[in-house]
């Protein structure tokens, strides 16, 4: 598919989404996406960011509102992949089931992976298998890349390491990205733009920008540690 001139990836509008009628989990998102950005999507558990995420794809239908995609070509890493570790698959059989066939080696060697070619996949950190299926993801080329907290179970050397890598990734292979994330320091230090999520979005813009927010300083106060959110405040 031929992108826009303008290079835009993806427009949501007026999204809203219902698991209980009356009740939106979700309510009259709106934001793009254009080709290289980095955007950090962060919210208190239960903001809706992984609904948000997996409407984008397509598994979770909205009640109202529009996602428009001007590509195809958009991949989704989940934050929990149940994956059967009984079952004897190795890290190439993986990426040869999932990945574009006979390109995802040099994919490996762009994460620090290609050692781990034969290497049990029940048998990696959940830092190493994230790693692997963005390798499997890359290899596929895409246009879009959707990270669902990919830094969860890592320690916080390897979560800085994975957001250099993640940040590599955007320069390297102009891949937009939508990056779930707690770590609102390294949400700062790494995203063109944030997205702050409340079912509804309180406040978009630069990291700079967020900073100075009196939205984004009652949900993550002023030392950036998040509290609970009070909705007296008018949007």
């Amino acid at each position: 598919m031929v992108l826009d001139p303008i290079c835009m990836l993806l427009e949501v509008k007026n999204l809203s989404v219902e698991f209980e009628k009356g009740s939106k989990v979700l309510d009259d998102v709106s934001f793009d996406v254009k080709k290289g950005e980095m955007i950090s999507l962060i919210g208190l558990n239960g903001a809706g960011k992984t609904v948000l995420l997996k409407t984008i794809v397509g598994l979770i239908k909205p009640v109202s509102g529009t996602v428009k995609k001007h590509t195809e070509n958009i991949f989704y890493i989940p934050q929990k992949i149940d994956l059967d570790t009984s079952f004897p698959l190795n890290v190439e059989e993986l990426c040869e089931l999932f990945g574009a066939k006979g390109n995802y080696k040099k994919y490996l060697v762009s994460v620090g992976m290609e050692d781990f070619l034969h290497a049990s996949v029940s048998d990696l950190s959940g830092g190493e298998y994230q790693k692997v299926l963005i390798a499997i993801a890359l290899s596929r080329k895409p246009d879009l890349l959707l990270l669902d907290e990919p830094v969860s179970g890592i320690d916080v050397v390897g979560e800085k390491s994975f957001y250099s890598l993640v940040s590599d990734i955007k320069k390297e292979y102009e891949a937009a990205i939508i990056l779930v994330s707690h770590n609102i320091h390294l949400v700062m230090n790494n995203a063109d733009k944030v997205l702050c999520l409340h079912n509804h979005l309180c406040c978009v813009g630069s990291p700079q920008d967020m900073k100075g927010r009196e939205q984004f300083k009652e949900i993550f106060g002023e030392h950036l540690q998040p509290y609970i959110h009070h909705h007296d405040h008018v949007h």
